[in-house]
């Protein structure tokens, strides 16, 4: 499972925010794919992990938390 700060980021970028919108022209992908991302629908490639490090000007980890699945015992 991964969790991610994304929505935050996004919140805190410029004094209104950024939509997904400009986010996803800025990275080159949908804004449906930066929805995706941001519900934890999907796990973004490498590639676009390190592009999201890059515009935020951060760590992916700084991004991403790479959570265990809880075991079913």
């Amino acid at each position: 499972m991964v969790a991610n700060r994304i929505a935050k980021l996004r919140e805190r970028r410029g004094p209104h925010g950024i939509s997904q919108a400009h986010l996803a022209r800025a990275l080159g992908v949908t804004r449906s794919h930066i929805c995706r991302i941001e519900a934890g629908k999907v796990v973004p490639s490498g590639k676009i992990m390190f592009k999201l490090a890059q515009y935020f000007e951060c760590q992916i980890e700084d991004i991403f938390r790479f959570k265990k699945p809880k075991s079913k015992r």
